[in-house]
């Protein structure tokens, strides 16, 4: 049985670290680091409302998810959170429905201590099984369209 509880940098590090590596190299949509990443998770650590929206999912008490999100205050003070891609190993990815339990609990937690109604979430059109799963949980494609350039 999967079962979600918040993320433990003292406790969670080495499993974190494991996902990581094969979630980059088989599942992630952007290039980062180890190091990137824990400079990251290190600054979430310290501020409370990230430190509280970092999720792991866990199966016989060892790690096989972790998800968090990013809240965006835009130019008009509209905020807006961003649900990332959910870390998991490509063995474990969609089958066991971590993902789906991960995304449900940070949409709870958003919606009940940022009182927010809408969240964001990433999925390129290609990747047929996160669209299908994010379909599920009744998301639609965004009417707000985001464009990237490299500067």
């Amino acid at each position: 049985m999967i079962e979600t509880e918040r993320y433990d940098p003292r406790l969670d590090r080495e499993s974190l670290f494991s996902i990581f590596e094969d979630f980059i190299q088989n599942k992630s949509y952007f290039v980062s680091t180890w190091q990137e990443f824990e400079k990251e998770l290190n600054k979430r650590v310290l501020d409370l409302q990230y430190r509280n929206s970092m999720i792991v999912a866990k199966e016989d008490g060892v790690i096989v998810g972790w998800g968090t999100y990013t809240l965006i205050e835009d130019y008009l003070g509209k905020k807006r959170a961003l649900i990332h891609q959910v870390l998991t190993k490509r063995e474990n990815s969609y089958r066991k429905g971590i993902e789906e339990i991960i995304i449900r609990e940070l949409q709870m937690y958003i919606k009940r201590s940022l009182n927010l109604d809408k969240v964001f979430l990433i999925c390129q059109d290609s990747d047929s099984a996160l669209r299908n799963l994010v379909m599920k949980l009744g998301a639609k494609k965004s009417k707000d369209y985001w464009y990237e350039t490299e500067i």
